[in-house]
Parts: C-alpha cells; structure tokens; sequence
C-alpha cells in the first residue's frame, strides 16, 4: 500500500486547508514544497524510474511507439509554436473535434466557474475518437515534452486535467469587458513543475478570439522576482499593471494561430492568461503533462482519472497514461 494511502486520509482535510484560495494560507512556494516532499514519499520512485528511462531507452521507445518522422520540436525559453500542421493524428484529431464543436458548441452547459470558458468533451469521447489521445501519446509530441521536462512524462489524471476541448466565448459571460478574473489574469500554475500545456487550435485563432497570452520563461522569471511572486500575502493572479509595472521591455506572445498549429508551454514557469472578450468564439484541445511528484495535494484531495490502455500499447504510451506502470 502506497504512503499516501494510508495517510491520506489523515492529511486530506490539512491539505484541503492548505490549497484553499489558491495556497493563500502559507504562500504558493512554501505550500508547493510541502507538497512535493509529501509526493515524493509516495511517488519519488516513479519520478527516478521517469528520469532514468528516458536517460537510457527514451530513444527505443519512441522507435517502438513509432518513429518520428522529423526532428523534434524544440521549446526555447519554456515555449515553442509548431505551424507545420504535420504532426502524426493531427488531421484526424481536427476532423473530430469539428464534429464534438459542432454537436455541442455555443450551447448551454455546465462552466466550473468560468463562463469565459467552458470544457465541451463528455465522457466516453477519449473512446469515441481515439484521436484525442492517439496525438498525445505520438512520438512526436511525446519527444518535445520529454525533452524538456527530462523525463517520460505523465498525462495529468487530475489537476490541471489532462485532456480538455475549450471553447472561449462571450456569449454566456455575464461579464465580456471585464473586469477580469481566475484565468483571464496572469498567473504561474502551481499544480507541478514542470507542467507541460500541449494546445492545439482547432480553428483559426485571432486577437477576436481572446487568445492564449504569455511571456517567456525567463522573463517570467524577472517579473516573479520583482513581484515576490508565490510568497506568503502575495497575490495568485496577478493584475494588467502590477506586471506591467515589473516587465520593462519583455516580449509579450499570444497564440493567434491558423487551425492545426499547436503550442507547447511550460504553465508552470511562463505567466500567462486567456479568454479575455472573445467574441469570436476560440475552440482549442488542451493537453497537460505533469510530473509523478506533483507540487500540490491533488493525489489525495481530488478524483484521478484512468485513462483506457490495453496489452498491445506501446511501453511509452502506457508509461504516459500510466502513473504505475513501469515497462
């Protein structure tokens, strides 16, 4: 029986205490902490197999999971925007979603809080159209994340969640010009570090569409200092001017993209907001890869989702859809 099994029961109700108002009670760095070392007693052997399996046979088993074609994309600077719209599964994986779009889009339904943005998959879609995670397991995608987070990585069974088709609208926002709030403010995710967003733009994406905004990593890194971000009193999301106030000359990017580009990120080091007043309506399939040893409490404290594998998967796909398999 794993550690946090038998104590979970015990820390849930502190942890609860601890993430509540986004780890606002101690601060994000020191929350994040405290949760990494509790992970770690649990899931710190599966971080050193993730760390050295991709050290020494990452490269047999992308060929086993199929060889990529081309080299890898490379993410400079905690991002990179692939335009090539060549990536293996991706014509199927648009073809799909047009048909979820098209049954579900601009209708009615549940928004978790964020009537800005809403999930429009349901369950039972990662069965119905095996091209959600057919693109998400691909070499080729595998191989970028991998190589930035310098492990296998695993597809989030919880927090953020792993596997998202979002449509940003204005429509059933009460609120369309603001004043902006949750995500539509810059912040840093704190769910683990690394945490990988794999976005692909399933239509064209314009500046209408309330795009996905960001700064690089390190000038990321610049405004966090200058904010003493992630401290104890200091804000989660950040307002327009306070990080006006600390970015000086930084570049900021927006993924405004023609549909099929995708966008690798690392959420957890790269500020970032979006869905500000999108009044053409932006549809995108977000992916999250996240470490086994998570920075906050979400092994203990919220539902994990199992994503379906069977015998004649490929080691890499099970290893990412996957916490406990070991190859």
């Amino acid at each position: 029986m794993r550690f946090n099994q038998i104590t979970g029961a015990v820390v849930a109700p502190l942890a609860w205490y601890l993430e509540k108002d986004d780890m606002r009670v101690l601060g994000l760095e020191r929350t994040m902490r405290w949760a990494s070392q509790y992970n770690r007693l649990s899931y710190g052997s599966h971080q050193q197999l993730r760390e050295k399996v991709y050290r020494e046979q990452f490269a047999s088993l992308l060929i086993e999971n199929g060889r990529p074609e081309t080299k890898p994309i490379q993410m400079k600077d905690g991002w990179a925007i692939d335009r090539s719209q060549s990536l293996p599964h991706l014509t199927q994986l648009l073809k799909d979603s047009a048909e979820i779009i098209e049954e579900r889009g601009m209708q009615p339904g549940e928004d978790y809080g964020k009537p800005f943005l809403r999930p429009i998959q349901r369950p039972g879609d990662l069965e119905r159209y095996s091209s959600i995670l057919d693109f998400a397991t691909s070499s080729a995608v595998l191989a970028t994340v991998a190589e930035y987070c310098g492990f296998v990585p695993l597809l989030s069974p919880s927090m953020p969640p792993g596997v998202r088709l979002m449509e940003s609208s204005v429509k059933f926002d009460p609120q369309p010009d603001g004043p902006w709030r949750s995500s539509q403010m810059w912040h840093l995710d704190y769910h683990s570090a690394p945490t990988i967003y794999v976005i692909v733009a399933l239509r064209d994406i314009t500046p209408e569409c309330g795009p996905f905004v960001f700064l690089s990593r390190s000038d990321s890194e610049k405004a966090a200092a200058a904010l003493r971000y992630r401290s104890r009193g200091a804000p989660y999301r950040v307002k327009d001017a306070a990080l006006e106030a600390v970015i000086g000359d930084s570049k900021v990017e927006d993924f405004c993209a023609p549909a099929g580009s995708v966008l690798f990120i690392d959420s957890n080091r790269c500020f970032h907001y979006g869905s500000r007043r999108a009044v053409v309506p932006r549809y995108h399939m977000q992916y999250a890869y996240v470490a086994p040893c998570r920075t906050d409490f979400s092994d203990i404290r919220r539902p994990q989702v199992r994503y379906r594998t069977s015998g004649q998967d490929s080691r890499l796909r099970r290893m990412v859809l996957e916490r406990h398999f070991d190859g």
